[in-house]
């Protein structure tokens, strides 16, 4: 006989700390514990718990200590799972899903299509590498001559001649790759747009 069969259940989910429903099923909550009576359950230590309140929203716990009972004395093996309130949210939302995004053309897409286009503003990255040249070539005459070719791609950043300067660029900073290395990928970026 269960004695707690006539206490008030209710359902809940196990969201894992990346935000993933690993299960779902019912059980008693009473305060700082949560009693379920399914020997089965996937429950640890900072998965939350979330339970559907009447007005829509999730009341959220942080499992702070699942302990499981074997059946003894008409008891039915059970979880007490010790747990922490966090809060309530709009359904699914808040607590372990939150969604962090970020970067240039960060987006996320739920249940749709993603059919955008990406246009970066790199025109930056020529002041910058005109910066790091300047203050990481010591040789004069080399530093004007990599300044100029650092000018002539970005005159030609957007057109067909773009790959040519960049070629010629590369050329001449093969001395100083260490110089222009953080800005190669930027620059590679450019060729064909």
């Amino acid at each position: 006989m269960n004695p707690f069969k006539d206490f008030p259940h209710s359902d809940f989910e196990v969201v894992t700390p990346e935000g993933e429903v690993r299960e779902s099923g019912s059980g008693i909550f009473t305060g700082d514990t949560v009693v379920v009576f399914n020997e089965k359950l996937q429950v640890f230590a900072n998965d939350e718990i979330r339970r559907r309140l009447p007005n829509g929203s999730d009341e959220a716990f942080t499992v702070v200590d699942p302990v499981f009972y074997q059946k003894m004395m008409g008891l039915e093996a059970h979880f007490q799972i010790k747990v922490r309130r966090k809060g309530t949210f709009p359904h699914h939302t808040g607590g372990h899903f939150n969604i962090t995004v970020s970067g240039e053309n960060a987006r996320v897409n739920i249940g749709s299509t993603d059919n955008s286009t990406n246009v970066v503003n790199n025109s930056g990255v020529f002041a910058d590498l005109i910066n790091a040249i300047e203050g990481g070539v010591e040789n004069v005459e080399q530093k004007a001559v990599l300044v100029e070719a650092v000018k002539d791609m970005e005159k030609a950043k957007g057109t067909g001649g773009f790959a040519a300067s960049y070629a010629k660029f590369m050329g001449l900073a093969a001395d100083h790759i260490g110089v222009v290395t953080p800005f190669l990928a930027p620059l590679a970026s450019m060729i064909g747009g």
